[in-house]
């Protein structure tokens, strides 16, 4: 964080805290010069973000007069969007559908990517605490795991910042309003599809620092307990973004072991998991069912192609920005579960 936007946030954090209530001068350049060690330039930096931000109004010869903590923000027509990835399979389609909402009623998409990593995510939202904005979408990183960057979130909101999450958030960060998939919902869907085809030795591979792989793990096991079939331990993989390729090379033959069908987290492992057993000759799908989610282009692209369950990601990209631009304009919006749609195909 650069030194005007740290003075800035804890000149924030005195109006909010009521240390600098409505109505009242902040400290003078001269003050916060001594006070802080700043050059007086910083402190002018500082005193125009908050400026701009609504917060405070300065006047000349006559210092800064707080507006208040909840002063409406000057409106910069610029939205964060903040994804995970931005150029794998399920993104462009999800981010096409906010694009489209945002330039159609005036607004400025700036997008960046966090790869999952919280550090990433972290130098994003700190770069975004100094750049007045109107709003954030945003797909939480390692969703299934304690943030360390939840308090940046809430310094977004004290700011009057709206934020609306895509496809999970925090356990200790539930926002005010999200847009996600019904993930429990398609792991029951997914078993209990598979139990009608025949089958009751079902495997499942999940990914463990995403919320969605836990939530499809919970429909999963709801389906079994439903049917009267226990799960087997050695029959479920938890994977990483990082260990997803090493951990299917390792342990997949053993997960797969006494089962004829499996439910893979996302397409795009249905399709490893599916060449890895053809190249030990197994029959898709006569040894082995496969079924995965998002009914992707990579499930197409393998013979036999592969059975998923979808969401019109378009949509539910243009619902997120949809929702954003209500809170913008001040409007209540309630949040979105979207539910999952079967697509069958050749592999079960």
């Amino acid at each position: 964080m650069l030194k005007y936007q740290a003075l800035a946030e804890q000149l924030r954090t005195g109006i909010a805290e009521g240390r600098y209530p409505a109505g009242e001068k902040l400290p003078s350049e001269n003050e916060l010069v001594a006070r802080c060690g700043l050059s007086r330039q910083t402190v002018r930096q500082a005193l125009a973000l908050l400026e701009q931000e609504g917060r405070i109004q300065r006047r000349q010869g006559s210092g800064s007069v707080v507006l208040g903590a909840a002063a409406r923000r000057l409106p910069t027509h610029y939205v964060a969007i903040i994804t995970t990835y931005i150029g794998e399979y399920i993104f462009p389609e999800l981010l096409r559908g906010m694009e489209e909402v945002l330039t159609q009623n005036g607004y400025i998409p700036t997008l960046s990517a966090t790869h999952n990593r919280v550090d990433n995510e972290r130098a994003i939202l700190t770069n975004l605490l100094g750049h007045p904005l109107d709003g954030v979408i945003v797909e939480g990183t390692k969703t299934a795991l304690p943030n360390p960057n939840a308090e940046l979130y809430r310094r977004l909101e004290r700011l009057g910042v709206p934020i609306v999450f895509i496809n999970g958030y925090y356990p200790e960060y539930k926002p005010p309003l999200y847009v996600v998939a019904d993930d429990r919902g398609g792991g029951r869907q997914a078993a209990e599809y598979l139990l009608q085809k025949g089958h009751t030795k079902i495997a499942g591979i999940f990914k463990s620092d995403d919320i969605q792989g836990h939530r499809r793990y919970a429909g999963y096991l709801e389906a079994l307990g439903a049917a009267g079939i226990g799960m087997a331990d050695d029959s479920v993989l938890w994977y990483t973004t990082e260990t997803c390729d090493a951990l299917l090379k390792s342990d997949l033959d053993r997960v797969l072991a006494g089962n004829t069908a499996v439910i893979c987290y996302n397409d795009e492992i249905a399709v490893k998991v599916q060449r890895a057993l053809a190249a030990k000759g197994r029959l898709i799908p006569t040894e082995m069912a496969v079924v995965g989610f998002d009914n992707s282009t990579f499930g197409d692209m393998v013979t036999p192609r592969i059975t998923s369950f979808v969401q019109d990601k378009a949509t539910e990209g243009r619902l997120a920005a949809e929702k954003l631009l209500g809170l913008i304009q001040g409007t209540a919006q309630k949040s979105a579960v979207l539910p999952w749609q079967l697509v069958e195909k050749e592999s079960t």
